[in-house]
Formats: C-alpha cells, structure tokens, sequence
C-alpha cells in the first residue's frame, strides 16, 4: 500500500471513528437517562392498579377477587406473586426508578406492589412481550446514516491527504536528483487545501527553483570553464610538440618536454575529474539497461595502457547504467591500481559477482595494498597513497571519489579492501557496487 493510500485510511479510519463514538456515547446517554414518562397511560393504569392493591393488601380475599377481575376485563393471563424476595431484578429497578411497569424476557411485564412504601409483590401479565426498544426502531437509519457520513469522511480524507502526499514525493524526487520536481499543490482548489499546507507546499516549490536556478549556473559556468581550459590547453601541446620538432636531435631539453607534457596531462585529467564529478548524482544521468558483461569487456577493450586487463564474469546481470560515468569510474579504479606498485607484467583481473540483489565489479591488483590509515578514507577527496611507493604518479586524489560519486549515483556503492595471502597484504581490491536491473518498460538495451 503507497503511503498516500495509508494517510487516506487513517483519517478515514480516525473520522468514521470519532462519528461511532459520537453515536454510541449519544445512545448510552439516552440510555441512562432514558425514563417513562409518568403520564404515559401504561403508567398511569399501572399506579391505579399498584395504588388499589396497596388499599386492599391486607385482605388477601380482596385481592385475589381483584385480580381475578382484570383477567376477566383484559382477557390476559393474570396471576399474583406475594414473594417480594423472589421478584426479578427488573422489578427492583423499576421500584427504584419510580416506575409502575417492569418487563422481564421469557416471564412477562409486571406492576409492582407497594404496601406502606415496601415491596409486598407484583401483578405478572404472562405471556406479553416488550415494546421494541427505540435503538431498534432507528437502527436502519443509524446504518444509513453511518454510510453517508463514511462516503463523506473517505472523501474528505482523500482531500486532505493528497496535498501532502504531493509535497513528500516532490521532496523524494528532488532529493534523488530531479531538479525539476514541484509540489503543484497551487493548481488544487483552494478550498480543499489547508493554508499551512498551502505555504509549506509554495515555500518548497520556492526553494527548489532557486536550487535548480544555482545548479544550472554552476553547470553551465563549469562547461564555460572546461572550455576556456581545455582550449589553452590544447594550444599548449601543439606548442609543445612544435618544439619537439624543432629541437631535433637535441637531447638537452628532453626531460624538460617530457615533464611539461606529464604536467599537461594531469591538469587535463583533473579538469576532467572535476566536471565528471559535478555531474555525478544530478538529475542528468542517462541511464539505459544494459548486459553487465558484454558492456565491460568493450569498456575494457578501450583501455589502452598497460597492463592489461582480464574479465571474468561470473554472472550474467543487467544493470541501469550510465555508460559514459561508470565507463568514466572503472577507467579510475583500474589508472588506481596501475599507478600504486601493480606489476606491469601481470594483467590485472576484473570480475563480475552477483550478490542477492546486487552486483560488483571488483578490480583486484597485485600491489602493496592500502596503507591501514588510510584504506577507511580511500574515497575521500584528496586522500593520496604513499607516492613513495608510485613516485611517478601526481594524481589529484579526485579519482577514487569519484568512483563513490559515480556509484552513489547509480544508486550503488563503492568499497576497498586489502587481499591477503598467507597472513601477507598481496594486493588490494576496488568494488563498485550497483543494484540488478529490473524490467522495466521503455528500458534500452544493447
């Protein structure tokens, strides 16, 4: 059940409530204060009779001969009963009461007898059966109403709870990445929406404008940046390769052109980091579903640097995948593992590993592993291994938190840990974790 549905219940559940309960305390009250009216004429000719035999009690003679007369004059079965002990409790509580008629089920409806204000006896007319109670008389009524008043409360509920309903999944969207998501709570009458309900749902709608306005100039002032960068850069490498060409068999400057076309490199590979890394988690990803496997092989087949890679896929998965981002982490994870002391001869070995509704790419190297500080802050901007071990790496230390980015993205995770050999640290593995496909309409696949 969606948690709309769930809120809609429970208001209707708490409105047809509280109605129940208005209607039962109203006919309990009634009850307890219900009383005959004394001017009722069942009332009336039940004091003539009580007060008759009150006058005539102490001759018995009297008052059976009474007795025997409303027999005859009423054509009910009439007896006397002397034994006040004996008397339904009914009888009891009409005496306390102040009442002339008592019915008991199965017995009949009797008329007290009082003798000097004491209870001596009663008059059973056998056989005659209650007057139908009122609450049966308006149950139907009751019932029908009840239904009107559900109809009504269900629909009001309804009312209520979906302007809510609107503002908790506008919220859930934008904060998984959809910029665009609004309450639209102002397009409802006005008279169905509560004003707080109202001003939270605008203040909301305000906010988000304002945060999609401030994401897309930062993007769009990052692409402007990216530009401007990347063209100097690029007249920096022609520049740099006219020069080659010019020095011709001057070795002098070598080392010199060589380290200016590494420095080149990494300014262009960390520009590349830090726009990848703003589009990492935002509403833009476009994710297609796709076989894990056949993916990453043509993924790897792309890598060019040495050593090379080898799959082993040991399931066949599919996942919603951004291509180009994740393409973008696992080139991360694997330039992670050349630059730390991973041997240039030995390839280095990727995998596929389903776990129950999960799936891993792991990348496992044959290095000295992470360091122990340092293996719990792996994917924390700016955190660098010992470059002691890797003196020619001058990364930015954006690579492997933008691995996390990427994978978080993706609604997945990414994790390191240390392989051990013989109690011996003998290299260390990458995860990027995502979670399986499901069917999904429309999905892409290839």
């Amino acid at each position: 059940m969606s948690s709309l549905r769930r809120l809609q219940t429970r208001l209707f559940l708490w409105m047809l409530g509280a109605i129940a309960l208005a209607f039962v305390v109203g006919m309990g009250v009634s009850w307890l204060t219900r009383a005959d009216p004394p001017n009722r004429p069942g009332q009336v000719l039940a004091k003539n009779v009580a007060a008759q035999l009150d006058g005539l009690w102490d001759d018995p003679s009297a008052v059976d001969a009474f007795v025997a007369r409303m027999h005859e004059d009423t054509g009910f079965p009439v007896r006397l009963r002397r034994d006040a002990d004996g008397l339904p409790r009914s009888v009891q509580k009409a005496v306390q009461r102040g009442t002339a008629l008592a019915f008991e089920p199965g017995e009949g409806e009797f008329i007290p007898i009082l003798h000097h204000g004491t209870l001596v006896g009663a008059v059973v007319f056998e056989g005659v059966t209650s007057p139908r109670p009122i609450w049966s008389r308006l149950a139907p009524a009751l019932v029908a109403v009840l239904l009107v008043l559900g109809f009504m409360a269900r629909v009001v509920s309804r009312q209520l709870a979906r302007p809510l309903e609107q503002v908790a999944q506008a919220a859930e969207r934008f904060g998984s990445g959809d910029l665009h998501a609004r309450t639209e709570v102002s397009q409802a009458p006005a008279r169905w929406v509560a004003e707080e309900v109202r001003h939270v749902a605008g203040a909301f709608d305000t906010m988000a404008g304002r945060i999609e306005a401030i994401v897309r100039d930062q993007r769009e002032l990052l692409g402007a940046i990216s530009h401007e960068l990347r063209s100097p850069l690029g007249r920096a490498r022609v520049a740099l390769e006219i020069a080659r060409e010019r020095g011709g068999e001057d070795a002098k400057h070598a080392p010199q052109l060589d380290q200016m076309e590494a420095e080149l490199g990494s300014i262009d590979a960390i520009l590349g980091d830090l726009l990848a890394v703003t589009r990492a988690g935002l509403s833009d990803l476009h994710k297609e579903t796709r076989p894990l496997g056949p993916w990453l092989r043509g993924r790897l087949a792309e890598e060019t640097r040495r050593p090379a890679v080898e799959l082993v896929e040991d399931a066949k998965v599919d996942a919603a995948i951004d291509g180009a981002l994740l393409g973008r982490a696992v080139h991360n994870v694997l330039d992670n593992a050349r630059m730390y002391g991973h041997p240039a001869d030995h390839p280095l070995e990727a995998r596929i590993v389903r776990e129950g509704d999960v799936v891993r790419i792991i990348v496992r190297d044959r290095g000295p592993g992470f360091a122990g500080d340092l293996l719990g802050r792996a994917f924390e901007p700016f955190v660098r291994g010992d470059l002691a071990r890797s003196p020619l790496y001058k990364g930015s230390g954006l690579g492997l938190a933008l691995v996390r980015r990427i994978a978080e993205a993706h609604g997945g995770r990414a994790f390191a840990t240390n392989v051990l050999e013989g109690g011996v640290v003998a290299g260390a593995e990458v995860a990027i974790e995502l979670p399986l496909a499901h069917a999904a309409a429309g999905a892409v696949t290839s």
